[in-house]
């Protein structure tokens, strides 16, 4: 008798779903903001909805008693997804209660997605969701193939002639022994004897920071999840610096692309180049990103990483979080929300994403996806990154940073779509920080986005040549076969260029966990806002450089003027960043040139009574100095001969008693016009 009270239950809801379908498929416009997505570029056989807090905490109360799966237990839903025969009905996130709390706060518990056949016309399975009480939103979820790294082209491989012409650096040399570091100029740019378009001085400021840290504290990790392609966990150069699950420490992320728990970097694709050659492109971006944070540093192998430590790696780890690839297999349309969620839940910090949309140089694509994102029509994404940024870090007591940053490419069309914003990277609203590129010359890179919307830039590289790229690890799984000739050279076999906004993204996510493990080593914690804040303070001015034209010799021909206040605050500075956190100020001089400079701002301005008793550094000699600077009344003539910093104690005397200011004395070659402070 149950059974066929179901029954006629279920015909029930089925009847009156029809009627209600009929009804909404005669309406010239739908309930605002119940259906979102664009047809034309969704998913095929694939819907998310999300449900209202009561039918939301009814399914869930259903659930946890049933065994059944692929349906809701609820009468109204499932009537719905026996009649469009659904394969699957599941909570976007599962349930934890660890986490529910956290998840309950953005709403990211209440998305459910459920699959079914791809040949059904999406828009009528739709509406039929949208007819059923307790539904809120129903989203069709933009397509897999709209996804893109954000880097121009394949991996090119590092050979040996590639390092000709570099400017020699004492500095690099004395900071790591890591043989390809000379050819990173956008972590030391020391300029070329053979290219002068390489301005020294375009870099991220890191050998002088690594004075300080360079990725090792007292033993708290760091975490970045890298959003990507996966990282080549066995790299030489990657794997000491690799996450492992507490649980498993064989697992070092999760390929969310293919559902599961390997890694797939040995998959790749053909494609044919702007010259119509046939070419490979390999699962190289993954392990490009993350040896650009912490590849090893001083271990004499290859490159160096921003946050990379010393020797035998450090405390800033990488989670491979795969969300693409190359295989056949069809794609997770929920890979980046279970990513998000991963790294939330796995101890993950910081969100590392070099990835965006691809419009195919179609403006509708572009204004397509911003009025959808604008409407929050990518509602689950949306929720997911409010959720790692509110929450991540907050169950560790000795997280140096409470809350989470998520950090994207800018992305790669700036030269046709000028300074339109575009997301996710444009989602200031729930806490996102966007990255655009520059060159070596300081100057915007010709495919940066640019506008308003960014907040920083980081050296993303250029074509001037293949060394003018970023260089950083790449493929070197010796199972695999490639045809790009990266083995012919064993000593350069796994390093290579690449560029884009993603090079330029992962530049400013290691700084950022460079700053969060010098924190921990020093105690310091933070908000997520006082430490992005920070952050995006940490910076050199650029706009001075952008006058003219550039003509990067791609036929494009692009006017600086029309980048000024739309590259973010600057490029970031790692030794601003880790000055900032000590609470040190700074001042840089230019080497080899006598300035006066006036320490009055640091010690109560100029009408103060405080009077300097004597300068005293253990650290005058890597400046070149053979003592203390000259001072009369509160200013100091100095001349530093080499480049480098001195950590400087100013003692004083405030009416009788005693007081040590300390500041940071910076001496470089190439000095941004920012005042001379830091």
């Amino acid at each position: 008798m149950k059974k066929i009270l179901l029954s006629l239950a279920l015909l029930s809801v089925v009847a009156c779903t029809k009627e209600s379908l009929d009804e909404v498929g005669n309406q010239t416009t739908l309930p605002e903001n119940q259906i979102v997505g664009s047809e034309e570029l969704a998913a095929k056989g694939f819907l998310r909805v999300k449900l209202s807090q009561e039918m939301a905490s009814k399914v869930l109360a259903v659930q946890s008693t049933r065994s059944e799966e692929g349906r809701s237990g609820v009468g109204e839903i499932d009537g719905v997804l026996d009649q469009i025969e659904a394969q699957n009905f599941r909570r976007v996130v599962e349930y934890d209660p660890e986490w529910e709390a956290d998840f309950e706060a953005t709403g990211l518990n209440r998305w459910y997605c459920f699959e079914f056949d791809e040949n059904s016309e999406l828009g009528r399975v739709a509406k039929m969701v949208a007819g059923v009480q307790g539904v809120e939103r129903v989203e069709m979820v933009i397509d897999h193939k709209y996804m893109r790294v954000m880097s121009e082209g394949p991996a090119v491989p590092l050979s040996e002639s590639d390092l000709e012409g570099v400017n020699p650096s004492t500095r690099a040399s004395v900071a790591m022994n890591d043989p390809l570091f000379e050819g990173q100029w956008h972590f030391n740019n020391m300029g070329y004897t053979d290219d002068k378009s390489a301005v020294p001085g375009a870099d991220i400021n890191l050998v002088d920071a690594w004075s300080l840290c360079s990725g090792e504290n007292n033993g708290t990790d760091v975490v970045v999840a890298v959003i990507d392609e996966p990282i080549y966990t066995e790299h030489p150069d990657l794997k000491d610096n690799m996450w492992c699950n507490p649980q498993n420490p064989e697992q070092h992320g999760y390929n969310f692309y293919n559902k599961t728990s390997k890694l797939d970097w040995k998959s790749s694709a053909r494609t044919q180049d702007q010259y119509g050659r046939i070419v490979h492109i390999y699962a190289d971006h993954g392990s490009h990103v993350g040896g650009v944070i912490a590849a090893v540093n001083n271990n004499g192998v290859g490159v160096c990483g921003v946050a990379g430590g010393k020797g035998k790696g450090g405390n800033v780890k990488l989670m491979s979080c795969q969300i693409m690839g190359y295989s056949n297999v069809n794609a997770n349309n929920n890979a980046d929300i279970d990513a998000f969620v991963f790294a939330l839940k796995n101890g993950a910090v910081i969100a590392q994403n070099s990835w965006g949309f691809n419009y195919d140089n179609k403006l509708n694509n572009w204004e397509v996806i911003k009025s959808e994102w604008e409407a929050g029509r990518f509602g689950a994404l949306q929720d997911a990154i409010q959720t790692f940024v509110k929450s991540a870090g907050t169950k560790n007591p000795n997280s140096p940073i409470k809350g989470g940053l998520v950090i994207f490419a800018a992305g790669n069309d700036g030269h046709w779509l000028k300074d339109r914003i575009c997301y996710p990277a444009g989602d200031q609203s729930h806490g996102v920080i966007a990255v655009g590129a520059m060159d070596w010359s300081y100057l915007p890179s010709f495919y940066s986005n640019y506008g308003t919307w960014v907040d920083i830039t980081a050296p993303g590289g250029d074509f001037m040549s293949n060394k003018s790229l970023v260089l950083s690890t790449i493929l070197c799984d010796d199972s695999m076969s490639y045809d790009d000739n990266r083995k012919k050279n064993t000593k350069t076999y796994g390093y290579g260029y690449q560029a884009g906004t993603s090079m330029a993204c992962p530049h400013v996510s290691g700084v950022a966990a460079l700053g969060l493990a010098y924190a921990a080593k020093i105690g310091r914690q933070f908000t997520t806002q006082e430490y992005r804040d920070l952050l995006l303070s940490s910076v050199y001015g650029i706009d001075r450089y952008f006058s003219g034209v550039k003509v990067p010799g791609n036929g494009l021909m692009l006017n600086m003027a029309d980048y000024k206040g739309k590259m973010g605050g600057g490029c970031v500075d790692a030794l601003k960043l880790l000055l900032a956190i000590k609470g040190t100020p700074g001042i840089c001089v230019k080497t080899g040139e006598e300035i006066t400079q006036d320490l009055a701002p640091y010690l109560g301005g100029a009408h103060s009574t405080i009077r300097i008793k004597a300068i005293e550094s253990a650290d005058f000699a890597k400046l070149g100095l053979e003592g203390a600077p000259k001072v009369s009344g509160l200013k100091w003539t100095l001349n530093c001969p080499k480049e480098g910093m001195a950590l400087v104690q100013v003692k004083a005397v405030a009416g009788d008693t005693e007081i040590t200011r300390e500041i940071a004395l910076i001496s470089r070659k190439n000095v941004a016009q920012n005042g001379g402070l830091l």
